[in-house]
């Protein structure tokens, strides 16, 4: 499509802004809402996924000291290993496999992963540093999942639900999150940044799209979780490195240029790997 001149840079901005902003929080509320919290189901699930992300953060940091990284760029490694991507690519794929009942899982994942990324990413950039912890908590705070997800709590917990003509409007936009989101993630594809990357961001996007996913699933297969459950965390914790991750990584002055390559790099890779590990999980029957 860019090659035709159907999307530019331009447009992917703007769609990329539009998924973030509105459609994914309308899809996240509205899955959200549909969750019943007060009967403990995916409770289970929640701890599996927070304790997957700490593993995952904590892991990074040791294979970095080991892989004997560079000092000065052992934060942006670490941050770029472990924060996965979650609010599109990881969101987008379980919509596609495993629909709505896929979506309000994912969501749940969402409210728990977006938070941890956030404070984890700080506290490993800052590396010393003083931070501004009431702001960067204010920034989380305005985040537009974290405030959907917020919004969406009273409808989950009380019963609560939308007019039908607003549920109706807040449906065909949530709809537009997968397509829109697919084409703002092809329309950054560059192959040419695989000949741009060191050998370091190799690794990282190894650990983020095989080592990390590989021993997070064999763990979740070990204390039981299966079918779509299962299929979530495998998807969702296969995405590749956060878009957000540069962002964060640049204002904390940590490696952006590391960061810039591992993103393209996991990116890319992750069409093979996601769409891997979800085919072993089927053809042994565990979703």
């Amino acid at each position: 499509m860019r090659q035709r001149r159907l999307i530019d840079d331009h447009f992917v901005t703007v769609s990329s802004r539009l998924v973030f902003t509105l459609t994914l929080p309308v899809l996240v509320f509205l899955a959200i809402s549909k969750v019943h919290f007060d009967s403990g189901v995916h409770l289970g699930l929640v701890i599996f996924v927070a304790l997957a992300i700490l593993f995952s953060c904590i892991f990074s940091g040791i294979w970095a000291r080991i892989a004997g990284v560079d000092e000065a760029d052992i934060s942006a490694f670490v941050q770029a290993s472990f924060r996965g991507n979650l609010g599109i690519i990881g969101i987008s794929m379980v919509v596609y496999a495993f629909g709505d009942q896929g979506t309000q899982i994912g969501a749940l994942v969402l409210a728990i992963g977006v938070p941890m990324y956030n404070l984890l990413s700080v506290m490993v950039l800052a590396r010393g540093q003083g931070v501004n912890w009431s702001g960067q908590l204010l920034l989380i705070a305005k985040n537009p999942l974290i405030i959907a997800i917020v919004l969406a709590l009273p409808f989950s917990l009380f019963g609560w639900q939308l007019p039908k003509p607003l549920h109706s409007a807040a449906s065909s936009l949530g709809q537009m999150t997968l397509p829109l989101a697919l084409i703002s993630v092809g329309g950054t594809l560059d192959f040419r940044a695989l000949r741009a990357a060191n050998s370091t961001a190799l690794q990282i996007s190894l650990l983020k799209l095989v080592i990390l996913p590989v021993l997070i699933v064999l763990s979740a297969i070990t204390v039981g979780i299966r079918g779509v459950e299962l299929g979530v965390v495998a998807l969702m914790m296969a995405s590749p490195t956060a878009a957000a991750a540069f962002v964060m990584a640049r204002a904390m002055g940590a490696n952006h240029v590391l960061t810039a390559n591992a993103i393209a790099v996991s990116t890319l890779g992750s069409m093979l790997t996601m769409g891997g590990i979800f085919y072993v999980l089927r053809i042994m029957s565990l979703l």
